[in-house]
């Protein structure tokens, strides 16, 4: 990931096994619809064949035992990356303690390191030997770009405590607020100053906008979610997490078109993509 624009191609990640999908039958014991889970999987896969949009699976767990389940199923049968994602604390930290057991850790991006994150879950990350974070940008208290960029400063300390070398920035787009913007905005002005690959999770920002659920019908909204991804690549956005791996087959053909534009565009600038997979090269050769 990374580079100038038209270098390489957006990374996409979709979320598997969050809480209330479908396939998922027991979230505390993993326990879930593996035939449902393997045609996800492979739709991600074949979507990638066809665009040449690289991508991860953000698997989202609630216990250990939950983990184990998931990870190994994703692991078998994909060789993608593995986010590991969790709203508790206890939970990444088991993932992280797991991944290694398995063999699994050069694979594996955390999910997340931000400001106030435990000591124990530091030194946790630590022995994981996980080198890869996505490392929060998310301010209460200054929405500001420059609040963004004070709070991952502080955020950036202790992922390199926790040997972190491979961080991905994001910008922390909130669910969909007057100020929202700042995140968008925020990416350009991040990549530029740190020079990480950056990019954020656009998955909840339309499904909260109750403008949309009150006028736009279910089977029409897939519109606004592509949009709205395909604005984040517009704005320099090396990555997006774009919510259900569900979505795989209306995100990624909208996001190689983006990718396809932005290459051409850079190609006057004499920028060449340096991936021989990237989307240009799928649409033109």
């Amino acid at each position: 990931m990374g580079g100038q624009p038209g270098e390489l191609p957006t990374f996409l990640v979709g979320s598997i096994f969050w809480l209330g999908q479908k396939i998922v039958q027991d979230p505390n014991k993993g326990r879930f619809d593996e035939k449902e889970a393997e045609k996800i999987i492979n739709t991600m896969q074949t979507q990638n064949d066809i665009t040449g949009i690289p991508f991860g699976f953000d698997i989202v767990g609630t216990t250990e035992v939950a983990f184990e389940r998931y990870i190994d199923f994703v692991a078998t049968h994909s060789d993608a990356p593995l986010v590991l994602d969790a709203m508790s604390p206890n939970a990444r930290m088991a993932a992280a303690t797991l991944v290694k057991k398995m063999g699994l850790s050069s694979r594996c991006i955390y999910n997340s390191v931000y400001k106030g994150v435990m000591d124990s879950e530091i030194a946790n990350l630590k022995e994981s030997g996980i080198e890869s974070a996505i490392v929060l940008a998310n301010n209460p208290k200054d929405n500001s770009v420059e609040g963004k960029i004070d709070i991952f400063q502080e955020a950036l300390v202790l992922a390199n405590k926790a040997g972190i070398t491979k961080p991905f920035i994001d910008t922390a787009i909130p669910a969909f607020a007057p100020d929202m913007g700042t995140a968008v905005r925020a990416i350009a002005v991040m990549r530029e100053k740190f020079g990480y690959p950056t990019g954020l999770g656009s998955g909840n920002v339309v499904t909260t906008m109750g403008w949309v659920k009150a006028n736009i019908a279910k089977e029409f909204r897939k519109g606004t979610v592509t949009s709205t991804n395909t604005i984040m690549q517009m704005a320099g956005a090396n990555y997006i997490m774009f919510g259900p791996a569900e979505q795989a087959e209306w995100v990624f053909p909208a996001a190689a078109i983006t990718d396809i534009y932005i290459a051409s565009a850079a190609a006057d600038l004499g920028t060449r993509p340096l991936d021989e997979n990237h989307p240009i090269y799928k649409a033109f050769l």
